[in-house]
């Protein structure tokens, strides 16, 4: 008798992974192609920027994949037809806002494309999700990437979370109604990445793809029920009700993350109970980013820790699922339950703000306190204790003060009172003491809802300027920066005293006469014009000053020639830093910058050897 043998599988599977990508990028086109629509409504500009991001992506991703399949000596077309890149590319493209730099998605593209894939071995061999990867290279090194000629306005995550997260019933109201409601957050109408904002689109997209079995559904309803039924929690607490738990949904990325990168196959348990777990820790780890870390979305990071827990869930539910169904089915419910619980605890920590109000003009461009406002010449007029008076240049043409812009045309002045709590180095308080500005236009930045960013707010705070307004706005965020700098346009370092020892620095002294000294001293560049050897062997160059000295005190610090280390050492060449030495004597201490201490020693050691030279010695 002749047996004959076949091993299994003893059907032809229906699913192939070539017609599982061909749905997924159609489901990811149509989400690119309401990004295109939305940027329409910005401007032509907008789309071009649009189209060039996508066109980028894909060309880096697959350049990148070509020479790495060439590299292998492998056939490229093949290879590149079975690596899927275009599908990481067209994620990642749909994850940064529309007026990204290009050149930062390029990047991106290819740390994504090289490091999130291809050095794991390429397409299903990877750990992480490789679009994750891309996006978070541009959270950690292209934060500033936004295109000058491109301006957005701020998200509602960004809005909520500079907040605090919690509002009153009334203030949550007014907030939602400053985004269009509930109904303009599902249409995915408002500002955000350019295919996360519509949550009907991508639940529809959704639902195809879980019908064409390309994803299991079961991943995304997990990890959308631990966010909506914990937001609930915190919103029911709170008196907020059901619309933060829909909120929470609409918002940040949870549903293109939950239905776009959750779901990848490469990255994801094997088994149903194991992706169920996988997908209710993402949502619990979602939440505590978004709600106690400074990142508003939480998305993102989520998704790469738990890719990075996949092989322990894979071992823990590894066995014959049948025997294990009934302790599956517990450790799914326990693992539901205890997320739920999870992101109720976590709202207990969060305090309620009852200050916000709403705003009658659109919010524009995102900056932060700490970038350079030195154009808006913001000046301490006085101070008593912990409040500042400051005045900083505004944007009309009446000019009180005589402040003539590098144009010719007479500036107006904005008097702005901002008070600052020592103990955390964060505003309690901001108002215009004097308005002189453009009405009509810099007048929109009265309102509270603009003022009211500033409650709590320290340098690294990022706010939003008011659209027709983003001088005005600038010029206000320049008095809150000198504020909280102590009313000094640098930031401080440790103190020094004029009398130490400043000898390293080589002093060089040139009496010119009638108090006034010219003195050379070593800097910190590696350029050395007078030889100044330092013990390192490194040639040095050489700062050069005026000082100024009448009856023992300093009165004048001028730099004459700068020969230090650009970036950091030319902070010292700040006017007001410079003038922090007037009415010092030897006995006095005068102030460092931080990361520019060698440069501001320098500085010091200058006025020293006036000061002897000054006495005679």
């Amino acid at each position: 008798m002749e047996f004959k043998f076949k091993v299994a599988p003893h059907y032809k599977q229906k699913l192939s992974t070539q017609r599982i990508m061909n749905d997924l990028t159609l489901g990811l086109l149509v989400v690119y192609a309401f990004g295109l629509y939305k940027s329409s409504q910005l401007g032509t500009g907008y789309v071009v920027n649009a189209l060039v991001l996508m066109g980028v992506s894909l060309l880096v991703a697959l350049v990148t994949e070509a020479v790495y399949a060439m590299v292998l000596k492998k056939n490229v077309v093949k290879y590149l037809k079975t690596s899927f890149g275009w599908i990481t590319a067209i994620i990642l493209t749909l994850m940064v806002p529309v007026n990204t730099e290009p050149y930062a998605l390029g990047v991106a593209t290819f740390i994504a494309i090289f490091f999130g894939k291809l050095v794991f071995g390429g397409f299903g061999q990877n750990i992480f999700n490789p679009a994750a990867v891309g996006r978070a290279v541009i959270f950690a090194s292209f934060a500033g990437s936004i295109s000058a000629d491109l301006v957005t306005t701020a998200t509602p995550t960004s809005t909520l979370s500079s907040s605090g997260w919690l509002l009153t019933s009334e203030g949550f109201a007014t907030f939602l109604n400053d985004f269009g409601g509930i109904g303009n957050l599902f249409f995915g109408t408002y500002a955000g990445s350019l295919g996360e904002t519509s949550t009907l689109l991508i639940l529809l997209v959704g639902v195809y793809l879980a019908v064409r079995e390309v994803i299991d559904w079961r991943v995304p309803v997990t990890y959308l029920g631990v966010i909506f039924f914990g937001a609930l929690g915190i919103g029911m607490t709170h008196g907020l009700g059901i619309e933060y738990a829909l909120f929470h949904l609409c918002t940040g990325g949870a549903v293109f993350g939950a239905v776009f990168m959750l779901t990848d196959p490469v990255t994801n348990p094997n088994t149903r109970a194991g992706r169920i777990v996988f997908a209710a820790l993402a949502g619990i780890l979602t939440m505590t980013i978004r709600l106690m870390a400074n990142l508003p979305e939480g998305v993102l990071y989520s998704i790469l820790l738990v890719n990075i827990l996949t092989p322990v869930i894979d071992k823990f539910f590894d066995g014959k699922q049948v025997l294990r169904e009934k302790k599956n089915l517990y450790t799914v419910v326990a693992s539901l339950a205890v997320a739920v619980v999870a992101v109720c605890l976590i709202g207990t920590t969060l305090s309620v703000n009852e200050k916000y109000k709403s705003l009658n003009v659109p919010t524009g461009e995102t900056i932060s306190i700490n970038d350079d406002y030195g154009k808006y010449n913001a000046k301490l007029d006085s101070q008593a204790d912990n409040t500042y008076v400051i005045k900083v240049k505004g944007f009309g043409l009446l000019d009180p003060d005589g402040m003539a812009s590098a144009t010719g045309h007479e500036y107006s002045r904005n008097i702005i009172t901002v008070t600052v709590d020592p103990e955390t180095s964060s505003v309690t308080a901001v108002e215009f003491t004097e308005f002189g500005d453009t009405v009509g236009f810099g007048d929109k930045c009265l309102e509270d809802i603009f003022m009211n960013q500033f409650d709590g707010a320290t340098l690294d705070t990022e706010v939003n300027c008011v659209t027709g307004a983003t001088y005005t706005s600038k010029s206000v965020v320049a008095a809150v920066k000198l504020a909280l700098q102590g009313g000094t346009s640098y930031v401080k370092g440790a103190e020094v005293a004029l009398d130490d020892d400043y000898a390293k620095y080589g002093a060089k002294v040139e009496d010119l006469g009638n108090g006034k000294y010219h003195i050379t001293v070593k800097g910190f560049g590696l350029i050395d014009p007078d030889g100044m050897a330092s013990a390192t062997g490194h040639e040095y160059s050489r700062n050069e000053f005026d000082v100024t000295v009448k009856d023992g005190k300093v009165t004048k610090v001028e730099f004459t020639k700068f020969g230090d280390t650009a970036g950091f050492g030319d902070k010292c060449m700040d006017s007001g830093y410079l003038e922090s030495f007037n009415g010092k004597g030897l006995s006095d201490k005068a102030d460092t910058i931080t990361s520019a201490t060698y440069t501001s020693k320098s500085v010091a050691a200058a006025v020293n050897a006036a000061l002897l030279a000054s006495e005679g010695e």
